[in-house]
């Protein structure tokens, strides 16, 4: 999986140095970034504290622009995307997996990086989703893992159950009140190296993350853009990719 992320990233940026437009002018001191706190290691509270890849990826970003960031809480995952495509915020950030939908009405950055669909379980009887027949299945509502576990529906016969954010999907599992969970793998394996017994038996679906704005926001993208390839090629990125992420 390292050598996926590495290559994917690689080959994006170097060809958005070659087509970077920075004749746009953002013209605040302040850029607003639209965040969902609840799935880590991407962000999330620590003590009170913003923590995550992402809050420290896009505060680099801010930083290299010479601008403030300020950070809009939305409480759901999808939220954080309309704020960005509404243009309530000016950007948002939170493993936004870019679709050829959500193309048509936002805009996307470089893609920052990749990750899977993991089906994630706790007993040792099951070993794919074919054997979650008539069992239940969590998924966070309002995400792409709800359009995969209804597409999932049609050839295995499983009920599936939405909860609110990765971390009651989590207790979700660990309570009992699901047999399995359809989650980003990254987050879920957070919760295991944290303590949690859980048994990651299948990745399915891959996703590509970028930094979502409005239509009208192409010039902050731009710059942004050429802002995430001085990240990658100065070995900032990968810093960060290592301290919170194991990658295999």
């Amino acid at each position: 999986m390292k050598k996926i992320t590495l290559i994917i990233l690689f080959s994006i940026l170097v060809v958005t140095s070659a087509c970077t437009n920075t004749n746009g002018c953002f013209e605040s001191d302040t850029i607003t970034v639209g965040i969902y706190p609840y799935m880590p290691p991407y962000q999330y509270y620590e003590n009170g504290e913003l923590k995550g890849f992402e809050i420290e990826l896009i505060s680099e970003i801010a930083k290299r622009m010479d601008k403030k960031i300020e950070f809009v809480e939305t409480d759901y995952k999808y939220g954080n995307y309309i704020a960005a495509r509404s243009g309530t915020v000016d950007v948002s950030i939170s493993a936004i997996t870019k679709t050829v939908l959500r193309e048509e009405d936002s805009t996307y950055s470089q893609l920052y990086m990749n990750s899977y669909s993991s089906l994630v379980c706790l007993d040792s009887k099951y070993a794919g989703l074919a054997d979650f027949g008539g069992k239940r299945i969590g998924v966070v509502d309002d995400t792409v893992y709800v359009d995969h576990a209804e597409s999932y529906k049609k050839s295995v016969n499983f009920e599936i159950v939405k909860y609110h954010n990765y971390y009651d999907l989590n207790s979700a599992l660990l309570n009992g009140d699901v047999d399995g969970i359809l989650a980003d793998y990254f987050v879920c394996k957070y919760f295991k190296n944290n303590g949690d017994d859980l048994r990651i038996i299948e990745n399915t679906e891959i996703h590509y993350f970028g930094i979502v704005s409005s239509l009208d926001n192409e010039y902050l993208i731009d710059n942004i853009n050429k802002i995430l390839m001085g990240i990658y090629n100065d070995g900032t990125y990968e810093e960060l990719r290592l301290k919170y992420f194991e990658i295999e």
